[in-house]
């Protein structure tokens, strides 16, 4: 029997250029099951066809983002820069009804499970464990630590957000921050728990403009993640053309 193959992404931002080659990718890897850890919209100019595309591989988790929290609803941006607020009044106008309101029914977090299989629960989120609605970020050990309080029973949860792919292991009541290895898996060890953000499909921030996303193979206990090139001068054309912030289309060169 083959293994599971978990790929988990997010903040897909309507990139669709990003998402097509990612989603490539995971099929030449052996992905059997899909998750997405939210923002699906915001940012890019493909809200409609990243949202199809997404419904397409029939995930068996996704939550809720901020941006698809007020993409999919009428709450007032506070909290939002200029050129997100646009973007996000801009894609509301995008998306039908449907879509709406299935982006605003989304959970904030929740656990995965695969029954009959023998893979352990994990749980999942955008933001943080101990406050999923506040859209808090996870930039250090301090906050990597309070999330991960919420993680028991769980050994693994996966998140985003900030869009820079890294991850905390916390041993005992130790909490240690990392950069992931180049290519190469890491090993989930026994009787620790770990975070994982699985950086951004559409939109990085850790100054490589290569989009990302892991993919967990729960029979080996391995987590690596995937970075990839896509046609960003075809994505800024789209911003431009769509009349979106000009900062949008500049960021994506600089993976900022």
């Amino acid at each position: 029997m083959a293994k599971d193959r978990i790929a988990i992404f997010g903040d897909v931002h309507a990139n669709l250029e990003a998402f097509t080659v990612a989603l490539d990718i995971m099929k030449s890897e052996g992905v059997t099951h899909y998750v997405c850890i939210g923002d699906i919209v915001g940012y890019n100019a493909n809200p409609k066809e990243c949202l199809d595309m997404l419904y397409d591989l029939q995930p068996i988790a996704v939550v809720r983002g901020n941006h698809d929290e007020y993409i999919g609803t009428e709450q007032e941006l506070i909290g939002f820069n200029p050129q997100a607020a646009s973007a996000v009044q801009w894609t509301r106008k995008q998306l039908k009804d449907d879509d709406r309101k299935w982006l605003s029914q989304l959970k904030y977090e929740t656990t995965v499970r695969r029954m009959g299989t023998g893979m352990p629960p994990f749980r999942i989120v955008h933001g943080t464990l101990d406050t999923p609605q506040a859209w808090g970020y996870i930039m250090n050990r301090l906050a990597a630590a309070n999330s991960m309080q919420y993680q028991t029973p769980n050994a693994l949860c996966f998140c985003g957000h900030t869009h820079i792919p890294m991850f905390f292991v916390m041993e005992d009541s130790n909490v240690e921050g990392f950069f992931y290895p180049e290519n190469e898996p890491v090993a989930i060890k026994p009787n620790m728990k770990y975070l994982f953000n699985v950086g951004s499909i559409g939109q990085p921030r850790d100054g490589d403009p290569r989009g990302g996303f892991a993919i967990y193979t729960p029979e080996d206990a391995v987590v690596q993640l995937y970075r990839f090139n896509y046609d960003i001068a075809t994505t800024q054309q789209k911003i431009r053309a769509a009349g979106l912030p000009e900062r949008l289309a500049e960021r994506l060169e600089y993976g900022r």
